[in-house]
This record gives C-alpha cells, sequence and structure tokens, in this order.
C-alpha cells in the first residue's frame, strides 16, 4: 500500500451557505453553517486516507479548542498526524467561507507568521513513496521535497498564491500544480502560453486546474489537456485539494501523468457533488467508476 506524505497548512473552516453573495455593509443571514476541518494539506490528507492509502500528515496546529478539534478528526480519519506539531501561544488557522447555491465558495483565512516559520524533524531513509506540499509551508516543503529527491519519489507541489515565497521548494518538485490564481500570481497570467511558460522557467511537468474547465498540462515540450467530469455541484470546497491528494497518489502507484490528471479529475467530480457536510471522501472504486 502506498504512503503519502501531506505537508502545509491544516485549519478549521466555518461554512456559511447563503443565497447570494451578501452586498457591502449588510446583515445576512446562512441557511446553515458548518465547522469543518480545512486547509489544503488536511483536505488532501483526508483524500488519500478515502482512496485508501496510508497517509502522514506535516503542519502544525495551536494548542487550543480548534487543534483539539482537528487532531481528533485526523485519528477519525486514520491519519498520521506524528509530524503534526502543536504550538503554544497561537490560534489554530482558521477561515470563514461563503458557500452560494452554485457550489462556489469564497474564502477569507487567517494564520499567524508562526505557522510558516516551524521545522520539521524527518527521519532517514525516506519512509514515503510521494509527497505532496503546498506553498503555506515553504521551509517545511523544501525540507520534504528535498528528502523526496533524495530517495528518488515524486514530490508534488500544490502551487497557490502567493507562489513565489516557495521558489526554492519550487525548484526541487517532479510535478507542480497551480491553481488559477497560483498561475497568475507566479506568470501574470492564467492560460496554455502562461503554463508552458511556468514550465519552461521551473524546468519541470507542470499544470494548473481551473475548476469545471479541463486542466492544462504542460512538460516544456508539448501542451495536454484533460477534460474535467461533468457534476452535480454542490460544493467546490476543498475540490481542489481532493484533486492533488488523488493526483499525487496515482503518481506513487505508478501511473503516468495524463492517467494521474484523469484519475484526480474523477476524485474532484465525486468531492463537488457532495454537501459541505459530508465527511465521506471518494473511495478508489468509486473514482473508478466515474466514467471519463
Amino acid at each position: 500500500m502506498p504512503r503519502i506524505i501531506c505537508a502545509g497548512l491544516i485549519a478549521v473552516d466555518l461554512v456559511f451557505e447563503v443565497a447570494q453573495y451578501p452586498a457591502a455593509g449588510t446583515k445576512n443571514r446562512a441557511s446553515t453553517a458548518h465547522l469543518i476541518p480545512g486547509g489544503g494539506a488536511m483536505n488532501a490528507a483526508s483524500a488519500i486516507a478515502g482512496l485508501g492509502a496510508d497517509v502522514c500528515l506535516a503542519g502544525a496546529v495551536g494548542r487550543d479548542e480548534f487543534g483539539t478539534f482537528l487532531r481528533k478528526k485526523m485519528d477519525e480519519r486514520q491519519i498520521d498526524s506524528t509530524h503534526v506539531l502543536v504550538l503554544p501561544g497561537v490560534r489554530t488557522p482558521s477561515s470563514t467561507v461563503l458557500l452560494t447555491p452554485n457550489g462556489d465558495r469564497t474564502i477569507i483565512n487567517h494564520r499567524d507568521q508562526a505557522f510558516s516559520a516551524f521545522d520539521i524533524n524527518l527521519p532517514e531513509p525516506f519512509g514515503f513513496d510521494a509527497a505532496l506540499v503546498d506553498t503555506r509551508w515553504p521551509d517545511g516543503a523544501l525540507r520534504i521535497l528535498e528528502a523526496a529527491q533524495r530517495a528518488g519519489k515524486p514530490g508534488v507541489v500544490d502551487a497557490e498564491a502567493p507562489v513565489k515565497i516557495a521558489s526554492e521548494a519550487l525548484g526541487l518538485a517532479t510535478h507542480i500544480i497551480f491553481s488559477e490564481q497560483g498561475l497568475t500570481d507566479y506568470i501574470g497570467a492564467c492560460d496554455a502560453l502562461a503554463l508552458k511558460a511556468a514550465a519552461l522557467r521551473l524546468g519541470t511537468w507542470c499544470a494548473v486546474t481551473r475548476g469545471a474547465s479541463s486542466v492544462l498540462c504542460h512538460d516544456g515540450r508539448m501542451k495536454i489537456e484533460a477534460p474535467a467530469v461533468p457534476a452535480n455541484v454542490q460544493n467546490t470546497l476543498g475540490a481542489g485539494d481532493v484533486w492533488h491528494g488523488a493526483f499525487t497518489l496515482a503518481l506513487a502507484r505508478g501511473r503516468r501523468e495524463i492517467d494521474a490528471v484523469k484519475w484526480a479529475n474523477a476524485a474532484a467530480s465525486l468531492k463537488v457533488s457532495r454537501p459541505v457536510r459530508s465527511e465521506h471522501f471518494p473511495t478508489a472504486a468509486e473514482t473508478d467508476a466515474v466514467k471519463r
């Protein structure tokens, strides 16, 4: 069974389902509210566990009620929290999320600077089949990708804005997946030419996920496009994180990049079709059954 390490942001999300995005300066009522685990690394680790692999989460939470809540959820989801630090004196990162009926989400996140500056002590040899890191924790991303490179294992970066703060880590990645906002932040645009420019600059395989639009991929020589899987969208929160987790797991299992992209598209389509309150992440059998 593959074993993956996911590193980066661990947070709590307070999600409000609203009829429409509020006008400035107004008071509005949400139809529902949910407190759920969030953050790219936590979501991706949950997805990998749901898909049937062993996963270790690396990052930090505060010594507070939110941190306790998140660590309980890690245990429930069978996520190894050996490398999750508890930082005293700082609040666990948190987000307010507005979710509209078409499934679109708007996120406001708060995290203390301390969550970008702590270290990780990784034992040698590297005990994982692949690594997934994000740009929210540049130092940790660098350390983990260095170890993955020494071991000859895939090292994937979830490149979300701001991207350039993790430039050293980008230089060690085998695969870099931009969000639309991340590619725009890094290159100044989000289209096929921008992705090609990123792949040539970084000298590695790159892709950009674009919600319901196709995923664009570039290996520095040619562009490949993988259509998104149609879905009855209820909730796009965490869909990109599920995509990253599925893609990394597929690489760890030895799949070609384009096959990994298609499998990740299928997993993400299942995620967006479920309500925000659902803690049922796609399984491998469900993902395999999706027509694509």
